[in-house]
């Protein structure tokens, strides 16, 4: 079922980027003070790590489509384990927490002037939520929860490093999950603790799967053999 946090947030969202879209393409205003700018944010717009999570790209619908899409799917079972006020302090917290972290990345990178939109960092924020409480569940019906996080997570270490010049904020998303994660492991969030995500111990899962699945392909091709003799 749909949440009440879950619910709001999808409000709040859609209806920020109806507002820019409506802003931007028919005023021409862009509402940039609300963006995280980090060369503005230390000079005192400090409201910029919250406002920019409800700010998405008006150059097409996907970047807020996905992001919805991924809330909508991840968001009400862990809200209905913590409870809204939880969940929504989670949420708040990833977002800002990964607004910090672009900020100091971006005085490391040179690169103070960039904006970064979304909320990217508290949807990665809520997938290692699910990774560490419910690592068995399916995602897509297909891959377990831990594996589908551990498996993102490096995609977007990769990605960072070969695609450096890339709208996307890869530290955004790997800032949320570390964020997260955090949160998490260090009790703030109450009692309720999953199993340690081990790349070790999934690595060899996954090599254990495949082995077996291995002898499997190779007894039936045998069997199929002795069958023709």
């Amino acid at each position: 079922m749909l949440t009440t946090g879950v619910k709001w947030l999808l409000i709040a969202n859609v209806g920020m980027f109806l507002v820019q879209f409506v802003l931007y393409f028919g005023f021409g205003i862009g509402l940039d003070f609300l963006k995280l700018t980090p060369s503005q944010t230390v000079r005192g717009f400090i409201w910029q790590p919250f406002s920019y999570m409800f700010l998405h790209s008006v150059g097409g619908a996907s970047h807020v489509l996905w992001n919805m899409v991924s809330l909508f799917f991840t968001g009400p079972m862990l809200e209905a384990s913590w409870g809204r006020n939880t969940f929504l302090r989670y949420w708040l917290w990833c977002g800002a927490g990964t607004g910090i972290l672009v900020i100091a990345a971006s005085y490391l990178t040179g690169t103070e002037s960039i904006s970064t939109i979304g909320c990217s960092g508290a949807i990665f924020g809520l997938l290692i939520a699910y990774g560490i409480l419910y690592p068995d569940i399916l995602f897509f019906g297909i891959i377990k929860a831990k594996w589908f996080v551990l498996i993102l997570g490096t995609v977007q270490i990769i990605d960072g490093i070969a695609q450096r010049s890339s709208a996307v904020s890869y530290v955004a998303h790997l800032g949320g999950m570390l964020v997260g994660y955090l949160l998490i492991r260090t009790g703030f969030f109450g009692k309720r603790r999953g199993p340690d995500i081990d790349p070790f111990a999934v690595a060899q899962g996954w090599y254990r799967d495949w082995k077996l699945a291995r002898a499997k392909r190779k007894f039936e091709v045998y069997m199929r053999k002795q069958g023709r003799q």
